[in-house]
C-alpha cells in the first residue's frame, strides 16, 4: 500500500507540473538576433547602448550561460522580442521569470521585463522606450542607496498598479532568478 502511494502520489506530482511556454530564450546561437528588434530610440541623442551575448566574467557552461548584457555604462537599452503565440490568461496564472547578473557592480539602472499588449505595432518596436505601453513591468531597479527595489507593475485600463509591497531586489554581482506569479 505505501509503494502504491508514493507512485500516486509522484505522478499527481508530475502532471501538477505542466505548463505551456509563450516565449523562452536562452541565446545558445545567434539566431536570437532575428526574433529580438534593439530599440533605436536613443540613437538620435548618442545615448544608446549596445547589446551584447556574453556568459559574463563567472558562468559554468561559457554556451548555456550566454545572456544579453548591456555593453556599455551610463546608456539607455531597450530591446523586444514577440511572443511565440497570442495567449489569454483569463482562469489561468501566468508566470514571468528571467535572471538577472550586475556583474559591474550596478549604481543606478534598471533590470526590469515589460509584456508589452498585442495592440503595438511591429513597426514602433524600434522606436521602444520608458514611454511604451505596457500591460506588466517587473524586476531589479537600483539607483543609489535609496532604490534597491522589485517593481511588479501591471497596467489596467492605462492605469499603472504599483505593489505596495517593498521587495528588495539584489544588490551583489551573482545571478538572481525574478519570478512573477500572476
Amino acid at each position: 500500500m505505501r509503494k502504491l502511494l508514493f507512485v500516486y502520489l509522484a505522478l499527481l506530482g508530475i502532471s501538477a507540473v505542466s505548463a505551456k511556454f509563450y516565449f523562452k530564450e536562452e541565446f545558445l546561437d545567434d539566431s536570437w538576433e532575428n526574433k529580438w528588434v534593439k530599440s533605436k530610440a536613443k540613437e538620435a541623442d548618442g545615448t544608446q547602448g549596445k547589446w551584447a551575448i556574453t556568459a559574463g566574467k563567472w558562468y559554468s557552461d561559457a554556451k548555456k550561460d550566454r545572456g544579453l548584457q548591456t555593453s556599455e555604462d551610463a546608456r539607455f537599452y531597450g530591446i523586444v522580442a514577440p511572443f511565440d503565440e497570442d495567449f489569454n490568461t483569463t482562469d489561468k496564472e501566468l508566470v514571468v521569470q528571467y535572471q538577472v547578473k550586475h556583474p559591474q557592480s550596478i549604481d543606478c539602472g534598471g533590470g526590469y521585463i515589460k509584456l508589452l499588449p498585442n495592440t503595438v505595432q511591429e513597426s514602433d518596436l524600434e522606436k521602444f522606450d520608458g514611454n511604451t505601453e505596457y500591460k506588466v513591468m517587473f524586476g531589479p531597479d537600483i539607483c543609489g542607496y535609496d532604490t534597491k527595489k522589485t517593481h511588479v507593475i501591471i497596467s489596467y485600463n492605462k492605469d499603472n498598479k504599483l505593489v505596495k509591497k517593498d521587495i528588495k531586489c539584489e544588490t551583489d554581482q551573482l545571478s538572481h532568478l525574478y519570478t512573477l506569479v500572476i
